[in-house]
């Protein structure tokens, strides 16, 4: 799934026990994790790794898969800025090398005590929704330490988002949102990033670009349900909807996306996303 995205929008919603239970890391994801990080030698040598996962959600990626990847372990400091996810992940998706934190990465000042300590950086699904994304960046390179390497996979444009800023027009829901609802939709989206926009970003900050991929994934949900349900967990919208009618919300959401993402042959419901993957290293 749309696994990982760090929450530091001023709009958020997440309904982390119920996204705890649809998390499944999506097929570029889990391409990105056991394919392409080792094919770029980060499952190779005898070096032991300080890593650093942020916007680790309720865990599994981190547990599951990110971990399994580093056979000369130390450590894995996992954050999430959402007490609830965090929550989920020490429960559900333990281990002894994991260290899970609660912690918004924009807050530097929270990271001081892994400056130039980290070998390795990964963050899935969770770049796109930093406020000041070079700063973010340059917080990366301050964290690793002389040759360490930075891995992201991020979302640059969803039909998703753009089923929420139609369906904030739509006469009928459009006076529940007395804020700007923009302020919840990655720049990416709003902008229409493309790959260029980040790799001249990132190189200015003092970082090589070893790896910089955009793909276009397309997801099949199960059943409409799993679908709505799932991104219902995660939208910035929910908290503003009266109880007797999430329903019916729910249902003018599943709407508004599927025109956007389109559907199967047989109807069922997909996901139309275009990624960015980057592999960066610190001189």
């Amino acid at each position: 799934m749309i696994v990982n995205m760090l929450r530091n929008c001023s709009r958020m919603h997440y309904d982390a026990e119920t996204y705890s239970k649809l998390d499944r890391p999506w097929d570029s994801v889990v391409r990105f994790i056991k394919v392409t990080l080792p094919e770029m030698g980060w499952s190779s040598g005898d070096k032991e790794e300080t890593i650093m996962d942020v916007g680790c959600g309720p865990g599994r990626l981190t547990r599951h898969f990110i971990l399994p990847c580093f056979p000369s372990l130390k450590k894995i400091i996992a954050i999430d800025a959402v007490p609830g996810m965090i929550e989920q992940a020490k429960k559900l998706h333990p281990h002894p090398k994991v260290e899970y934190i609660v912690g918004n990465f924009e807050e530097s000042s929270l990271l001081n005590q892994w400056k130039g300590k980290l070998t390795k950086f990964i963050s899935i699904q969770c770049f796109n929704r930093m406020k000041d994304q070079k700063s973010a960046f340059k917080t990366v390179h301050d964290l690793l330490q002389p040759k360490g390497e930075a891995a992201f996979l991020f979302l640059l444009h969803n039909g998703y988002y753009e089923g929420i800023m139609k369906i904030v027009k739509d006469p009928k829901w459009k006076s529940y949102f007395k804020f700007n609802v923009e302020d919840s939709i990655p720049t990416s989206q709003l902008k229409n990033y493309s790959s260029l926009h980040f790799k001249n970003m990132v190189k200015d900050i003092g970082f090589s670009v070893r790896y910089c991929q955009e793909t276009q994934n397309v997801t099949t949900f199960p059943t409409d349900e799993d679908y709505i349900e799932f991104y219902y967990s995660v939208c910035p919208l929910a908290p503003f909807i009266p109880k007797d009618k999430v329903q019916e919300f729910k249902k003018d959401l599943l709407n508004y996306t599927s025109k956007q993402n389109g559907r199967n042959s047989d109807g069922t419901p997909v996901d139309k996303t275009t990624t960015l993957e980057m592999i960066l290293q610190k001189a």
